[in-house]
């Protein structure tokens, strides 16, 4: 079920790539961030946070196809990164949700018209890395000592799907959502994939990556890949500087496989085949603000990738 387990044989076998044979391109540098930040990507379009250092505000930024970033015209967040994330709406057109004051905020991506989502805004306690999908939104509330994967139409309150002690992030796909559960294991910790089917409620844990000793493993938030369908994310050995992988796990026949990574990474998007997986980075994992730069180099580019090969081994 596990990393562990699988083989670059089967992988290839079964012809999980999503690009054609082909070297790896040099990676597109869509802007240099001052301070780390978190993207989100669809069909081209990528959106992430730009910090401004006069206010000490972040401010949402859009780019499509590749092209020179552009201001999105809501109100900056405070504290953090937007904890962004790009889907559709139930007529498909694509949406954008995120928190700020720790309610949940829907953005029409074409339009610009932004609307806080009250019925799934508690009074009481934080919401917080909201996923869209088909107009479906899904959440993380912390409430008794437990995160909440809560689920929802816009229109309703939400229902509870899963409750972990610590659940650090999530992304809705077409019939499944994705999310990462992090616990201890005796000196190290360990975060797990679940894979959890909306309409059964089969939960399946596909991926785990472990620290131990001077290594300190982790994953990026999922995003979805609609096809093949399945999902897609980061694994980052802090301190190894072994085993740094972009991860694409495929529905069809469970079925995981690799490309090279980088130990710097702590946000990806998939973009769709042409664009590649969009990425961040920072020198030590952290979101604080001087966490990018490291004797002249800038670490929290955000960049695409190009076409990928899904080849490596684990």
């Amino acid at each position: 079920m596990f990393t562990a387990r699988r083989s670059l044989l089967t992988a290839v076998a079964a012809g999980v790539v999503l690009a054609p044979a082909a070297a790896q391109a040099a990676p597109t540098t869509l802007a240099v961030e001052q301070a780390p930040t978190r993207v989100a990507a669809m069909d081209g379009t990528v959106m992430w946070s730009k910090f401004d250092p006069a206010t000490k505000l972040y401010n949402l930024v859009k780019s499509v196809d590749g092209a020179a970033p552009v201001a999105v015209g809501v109100a900056p967040r405070g504290g953090s990164p937007f904890d962004i994330d790009l889907g559709t709406s139930r007529s498909g057109a694509p949406f954008a949700v995120y928190t700020r004051g720790g309610d949940i905020y829907r953005l029409n991506v074409a339009s610009g018209s932004e609307a806080k989502v009250a019925k799934l805004s508690s009074p009481s306690v934080v919401e917080r890395d909201p996923t869209i999908q088909h107009g479906d939104i899904a959440f993380i509330r912390r409430s008794g000592g437990y995160d909440q994967l809560r689920i929802a139409r816009t229109t309703n309150g939400s229902r509870l799907i899963v409750k972990r002690r610590s659940i650090l992030s999530a992304e809705l796909g077409d019939r499944h959502v994705a999310y990462v559960e992090s616990h201890a294991a005796g000196s190290g910790g360990v975060q797990t994939v679940h894979i959890r089917n909306l309409r059964t409620n089969a939960d399946r844990g596909v991926y785990r990556a472990v620290s131990g000793g001077a290594n300190r493993a982790n994953v990026t938030r999922p995003t979805f890949v609609a096809k093949p369908e399945g999902f897609l994310w980061a694994r980052t050995n802090m301190g190894s500087g072994a085993g740094n992988r972009l991860v694409r796990y495929t529905l069809a026949g469970s079925k995981l496989a690799y490309a090279q990574g980088s130990v710097r990474y702590n946000t990806t998007a998939w973009a769709g085949d042409a664009l590649g997986v969009v990425t961040s980075g920072t020198l030590d994992g952290s979101e604080t603000q001087g966490a990018c730069t490291n004797v002249g180099k800038n670490y929290c580019n955000v960049e695409l990738s190009g076409p990928l090969q899904f080849d490596l081994k684990p």
